[in-house]
């Protein structure tokens, strides 16, 4: 019978599952994996200006095993007590208290289950950086506690690189739920694992360890030493003519890596010497890259986030960057701003390598 009371909203929230685990006395249930890790030292005093107000340190990894833990969509956690877990239920751009469950007025029916499901929901899942870097990761965690999964809620978007990805973890598509926005299940043993917030070393040595292997499988050869990263969408270099005019002129190939499975991008970065970007998605096969490639991030003074120079650091990558001038600024998200770049800067960049 169908327990009504489930279909309530939570009113509250735990700022973190720690926090349902403390409060609840539930140590037994919490698999502790690996502490805090302090981000890379800065080596060049312009790259503090990637580090404005954000974090420090990586996350505590954990993996919570929740009796009767329920999942809301791909939007929400919520615990046995009815309490929102807010740090495995983020919404982008919201505080915890504007999360959208608490203007639900009553939930989905509920689909109660006594298999034991594990929640790998992510509000950019289907963002290449976020999907490699922090979900897949994520599967590390579950796979270092043993428990035997039998459904995986994942909200992934059919993607190649995604089933792909999902496959070379040892995840077959038949124990895939994808949830849709009705979608409320209770599970007799939900297992949670915790988000990724920064690349870290243990996270991009399981990325790289196990999808290094696709590399074998290219048989379109990509091996060109110097790449310069062709952006199709938002974050466009507004000057890329004369930008990519220099560049071929010292030996570069334009790659748009929309266009390529991700076995032939992993080759495509493995090979490289010298990468050449805008600051995006793509960049994350920088962890596939050898030690002491070297990389030039190109930024619009609007939108600077550290990812790619942690990557580079955690890799051993020679990393710099250029900070160019804002262009068609967009009202909506600053991540949207095209830019422009120097090419004399650009030059003095690569003269230097």
């Amino acid at each position: 019978m169908m327990d009504s009371s489930k279909r309530i909203p939570p009113s509250r929230y735990y700022e973190s599952t720690l926090e349902w685990i403390n409060h609840t006395q539930n140590e037994n249930r919490l698999h502790t994996l690996y502490p805090e890790i302090p981000i890379p030292s800065v080596m060049k005093e312009e790259e503090w200006q990637l580090l404005v107000d954000k974090p420090r340190f990586s996350n505590k990894a954990f993996v919570a095993d929740i009796p009767d833990g329920r999942v809301l969509g791909d939007r929400a956690v919520i615990s046995p007590d009815n309490v929102l877990l807010w740090d495995v239920s983020v919404e982008w751009a919201k505080l915890a208290p504007e999360h959208s469950i608490f203007q639900d007025t009553m939930l989905p029916p509920v689909i109660e289950t006594d298999k034991t499901v594990a929640m790998l929901n992510h509000p950019a899942s289907k963002n290449y950086y976020h999907w490699l870097m922090e979900s897949i990761a994520r599967i590390h965690l579950l796979q270092l506690t043993g428990i035997p999964i039998d459904k995986y809620i994942i909200n992934h978007q059919s993607f190649p690189f995604q089933l792909k990805t999902l496959a070379a973890c040892g995840i077959p598509m038949e124990k895939i739920v994808r949830p849709n926005d009705r979608f409320h299940l209770s599970a007799r043993r939900l297992i949670v694992p915790s988000y990724v917030n920064l690349p870290n070393a243990w996270s991009c040595q399981y990325v790289r360890n196990t999808f290094l292997p696709y590399m074998a499988s290219d048989t379109m050869g990509l091996t060109f030493e110097r790449i310069y990263i062709r952006r199709k969408h938002y974050r466009k270099i507004v000057n890329e003519d004369a930008i990519f005019g220099l560049l071929s002129q010292c030996g570069f190939i334009s790659i748009e890596l929309e266009a390529l499975p991700l076995e032939q991008q992993i080759r495509l970065f493995y090979n490289a010497k010298i990468i050449v970007a805008a600051h995006g998605a793509g960049l994350a096969n920088l962890v596939f890259c050898q030690p002491e490639t070297h990389v030039i991030e190109l930024f619009p003074p609007s939108f600077m986030e550290p990812h790619y120079w942690m990557l580079s650091r955690l890799m051993g990558l020679d990393y710099h960057m250029i900070v160019g001038t804002r262009e068609n600024p967009n009202n909506f998200w600053s991540g949207f701003d095209n830019l422009s770049i120097d090419p004399r800067r650009l030059l003095e960049v690569l003269s230097c390598l």
